[in-house]
């Protein structure tokens, strides 16, 4: 499979509305990555490409598994001046990221952003986001840092400064085999590889949300967008959620249905966009919880219910 040439586009004032000042400097970099077999990207992943312009980056974005990419993918690419490219699928998110990178798209970029579409957000503006992390004064940051397995920053949205990106450490990850990876595989070594390299580099996981130092998750030990997911939509402090927590929900996690009063439209995101994905996507099932995870899961879960 090829990649697909899209030429850059100005994006206009009547595309976006008001364009706000880039949060990020030029030349900055994001590699995204998506899974869409119809080659049809969905208004939902559109919304998140938009917010990620606003923020001022370079957008490529790598479509997994598409045999074709429709002409409204194209078009809307064009329009937005998104870098579109397409492969076959392997190797998950980390075999995209890596597809792009020895395309060299991230050659002398100050600044290096790995996203996905496993999320289905923002709710509130990505650049104010951005600011609230200060990008700026941190070596590499995220969204979510959780001690689930060991501690690490999700890697379902991830940055880094241009000279740790580059550096040996970080690269090493990126040189591994991932289409020969299972899913688990790619999890120890792609998501908890980035963090021990940075970790090895002594650099910080600077995140907005963090249990690395809770009492509660050194003793149990949860992913924070299924156990929290109410947390991080009613603070804001992570306007997402993750898309398998509504589409599979691996630990049974009771009150899920709530979350289309939680979630704020302020930002011009349509709840109907979920609804929509639900009632046409199957549960993966991917992730098999036994009796006590789910036990463990669904008690943190009403705390934080109770909490928010």
């Amino acid at each position: 499979m090829h990649p697909v040439s899209i030429s850059s586009a100005h994006i206009s004032k009547n595309h976006t509305g008001d364009i706000p000042k880039p949060v990020v400097p030029d030349g900055a970099v994001c590699l995204f990555a998506a899974y869409c077999p119809t080659g049809d990207l969905p208004p939902y992943t559109q919304f998140y490409l938009k917010n990620l312009i606003l923020c001022g980056f370079t957008l490529h974005i790598i479509v997994s598994g598409a045999p074709i990419i429709t002409e409204q993918t194209r078009n809307f690419c064009t329009q937005y001046g998104i870098h579109l490219w397409c492969r076959e699928n392997g190797g998950l998110d980390f075999g995209a990221w890596q597809y792009l990178i020895n395309q060299d798209v991230t050659q002398n970029a100050p600044l290096v952003l790995l996203a996905n579409d496993s999320v289905f957000g923002p709710f509130s503006p990505l650049p104010s986001l951005l600011q609230k992390l200060q990008i700026h004064n941190a070596p590499a940051w995220g969204l979510v840092a959780s001690r689930a397995i060991t501690s690490h920053i999700q890697s379902w949205f991830i940055g880094f400064a241009g000279d740790v990106w580059q550096s040996p450490s970080v690269q090493r990850v990126f040189r591994q085999p991932f289409a020969d990876m299972s899913r688990e595989e790619i999890i120890w070594h792609g998501e908890l590889g980035l963090s021990i390299a940075l970790k090895s580099l002594g650099i910080p996981l600077h995140t907005l949300w963090s249990d690395v130092e809770s009492p509660v998750a050194r003793l149990f030990p949860a992913n924070p967008m299924h156990v929290f997911w109410r947390q991080m939509l009613v603070t804001g402090k992570v306007p997402f959620l993750k898309q398998e927590l509504l589409r599979d929900n691996p630990y049974h996690i009771r009150h899920l249905d709530e979350w289309e009063r939680l979630i704020s439209t302020q930002n011009g995101f349509n709840p109907n966009w979920i609804k929509s994905y639900l009632s046409q996507t199957s549960a993966r099932n991917r992730v098999h919880s036994s009796w006590k995870g789910r036990a463990l899961y669904n008690a943190l879960s009403t705390i934080d219910r109770y909490r928010f």
